[in-house]
């Protein structure tokens, strides 16, 4: 008896969570990594501002139509990239974010893996956060790096 009782609050519960996922705004960081990771196409086509700039930890720089085109043709797979302990600061509705993290991909020029200092500019442009900017630099691993404060390789 007391689990049937239970059944519409747990049923009104889980409704309840379902709306407020729904209604959460999705980070642009994350989708942004996961985007790259697993090449999805559809979800950089919307997410990267028309003016993107992607500056590689190998220093090889593309606009967007390019950047794109290396995801979709897998000529730069990203394994791994992990973006961790940013620091945002904000210029009108405009993001800059800045982290560190690791990197493992493949491309040519070749790719340095590893630690990384992580560069983002994410604009508001009509309502939708669009990523301007990314870069990636690599640095050396210290004790003191874990509050981002990392030597330049």
């Amino acid at each position: 008896m007391k689990i049937l009782q239970l059944v519409p609050l747990l049923l009104a519960l889980a409704l309840c969570v379902a709306g407020g996922v729904a209604h959460a705004k999705a980070d642009t960081v994350a989708l942004y990594t996961e985007a790259v990771m697993t090449g999805d196409v559809p979800v950089l086509e919307k997410l990267l501002a028309p003016n993107y700039w992607h500056i590689s930890a190998n220093g090889h720089i593309r606009d967007k139509e390019h950047f794109i085109q290396s995801i979709k043709s897998k000529a730069l797979v990203v394994d791994r990239l992990t973006i961790t302990n940013v620091r945002e600061t904000m210029i009108g509705n405009t993001r800059l974010l800045t982290g560190n993290g690791f990197l493992k991909g493949t491309t040519v020029p070749p790719l340095p893996q590893g630690l990384m200092r992580y560069t983002m500019v994410i604009a508001d442009n009509n309502g939708t956060q669009q990523v301007v900017l990314f870069q990636a630099t690599p640095v050396q691993p210290a004790p003191d790096c874990k509050d981002g404060n990392c030597r330049i390789q």
